[in-house]
């Protein structure tokens, strides 16, 4: 079976294997009263896949919005471990409400129908300590996690709720609860992480998976790319399969709209992604986020940055100018294939307005032809790249700049990693960040802004008329550069 192209992850990676298990699991869910849609069986199935007389998974992701039906997939895999495969289960959330709403939906199929209840052997209700146990030994927990839960259990299935809230500590004491087991898995489940959760494990987790990094990790994600436009209701259908699938009307996301705040909705969703970097978090996601403004347009001192990485494979230029009201306006302007292209683009949006243009005399950038394009170059080199770093983060923290929300610029402040220079007196931006050369030009751009050692900019040739122009076509800076 397939599913439709509607309910198509976004992005998965399944390792290869049989699937008999798995069909059986889902034919069992469905015969005790647990309908899945097909992506919900797909995954169910994927889980399953054995290959080498184990699971071809040793861990598993799902990341998909709320009200999509997670749950429904857990009740399938737990019914199976407790049917099938007679395995002990630990089940944990990140709330006592979600992990008690789960182990209710799981004892609801069971005491509806006769030969299961015949089964039970022990259950508990007491919230936090809920479990269901057969005669067959198979055994469900539920609990809410902590720094201590699970440490001294050997489990065959750990289930990970509400994965997007999982500090490391967490982490540490559910992990070996499943090394024991020779066929041991986690699975781990859960909607993007928000600015205020603590997500280091999952996000991990899914970089491993979209870089192949763990060849035994199953992964499936329905996830909006950061920046999409979140009105768009065609984004909304296909991020969140059961509104694709006809299960869940389009009014539901309709209504979380109208109530929930933008941060919120994007997590739960659209499971929309932060970029972060892969340590720790150097800019606040939700400070970033208040700093936006639309309308944002330099008045006066505008600098440009450039900067292109080593592999020379393209160039990026930022800009930065004080406005009207003297706050730095910052922005993203432009990204091109190679390097060849940068002089003479840079040289014919040259106006008054433009006091510098500059770049880290290490760059590539620097060993252009800017003579020839009649362009005269402020190079930087250790100190004023440092001071360049420590410009943006000063302005982003003292909330004393402005941006327009570009995604580019998002991308590349929000993935933003240091690391030390000037014999650890400073820092600067690690290139291995995603999006830092936008972040290293707009850097420098900022330290142009209000630098007294910057060079003024055009350099005119003999006879050469003056030029203006008013930006490229369909940008959103015009008139100014």
């Amino acid at each position: 079976m397939t599913i439709s192209l509607a309910t198509e992850p976004t992005f998965s990676r399944v390792p290869d294997g049989d699937e008999a298990t798995g069909r059986e699991a889902v034919e069992l869910a469905r015969a005790y009263g647990v309908p899945l849609d097909d992506w919900q069986a797909a995954i169910v199935r994927g889980v399953l896949r054995e290959s080498g007389g184990g699971w071809s998974a040793a861990q598993a992701g799902l990341v998909v919005g709320r009200q999509n039906g997670k749950g429904q997939i857990l009740v399938a895999l737990e019914l199976a471990g407790l049917l099938l495969l007679r395995e002990c289960v630990l089940h944990t959330a990140h709330a006592v409400k979600t992990s008690s709403d789960a182990f209710r939906r799981l004892v609801a199929v069971v005491d509806s129908h006769d030969d299961l209840t015949r089964l039970v052997r022990r259950r508990s209700h007491q919230v936090g300590m809920e479990y269901l146990e057969f005669a067959s030994g198979a055994r469900v927990s539920f609990t809410t996690r902590s720094a201590s839960a699970g440490r001294g259990l050997s489990i065959d299935r750990l289930v990970v709720d509400e994965a997007e809230d999982l500090p490391a500590a967490e982490v540490g004491a559910l992990a070996p609860t499943v090394f024991a087991r020779p066929r041991a898995q986690s699975l781990y489940v859960g909607t993007a992480p928000g600015p205020t959760h603590d997500a280091e494990a999952f996000t991990t987790m899914r970089r491993a998976a979209h870089e192949g990094l763990n060849p035994r990790l199953a992964w499936w994600e329905w996830c909006a790319e950061w920046g999409a436009d979140i009105d768009d209701r065609d984004l909304w259908v296909r991020v969140n399969p059961a509104v694709a699938a006809g299960r869940v009307p389009i009014q539901a996301v309709m209504d979380d709209r109208s109530i929930l705040p933008t941060d919120q909705f994007r997590a739960e969703r659209l499971s929309m992604f932060l970029p972060r970097g892969s340590g720790p978090v150097v800019f606040d996601a939700e400070r970033w986020e208040a700093l936006t403004d639309p309308d944002s347009t330099p008045a006066r001192s505008i600098a440009i940055g450039v900067d292109a990485p080593p592999s020379r494979d393209a160039a990026t230029v930022c800009i930065a100018g004080r406005r009207a009201d003297d706050l730095l306006h910052i922005e993203w302007y432009e990204t091109q294939d190679g390097l060849g292209w940068l002089p003479g683009w840079v040289a014919q949006r040259l106006t008054p307005h433009v006091r510098a243009v500059v770049m880290d005399a290490r760059n590539p950038c620097a060993e252009l032809d800017w003579t020839s394009a009649g362009v005269r170059p402020t190079l930087a080199g250790t100190r004023e790249v440092v001071a360049a770093a420590g410009a943006l983060f000063d302005a982003v923290a003292d909330e004393k700049t402005r941006h327009r929300g570009q995604v580019e610029l998002t991308r590349a402040v929000l993935g933003a990693a240091q690391r030390p220079m000037a014999g650890g007196q400073g820092f600067g931006w690690d290139r291995k960040a995603p999006g830092s050369s936008a972040l290293l030009a707009v850097s420098l751009a900022v330290w142009g802004v209000d630098s007294g050692e910057v060079r003024k900019p055009r350099r005119k040739q003999p006879g050469e008329p003056r030029r203006v122009s008013a930006g490229r076509t369909g940008s959103v800076t015009t008139q100014w550069l």
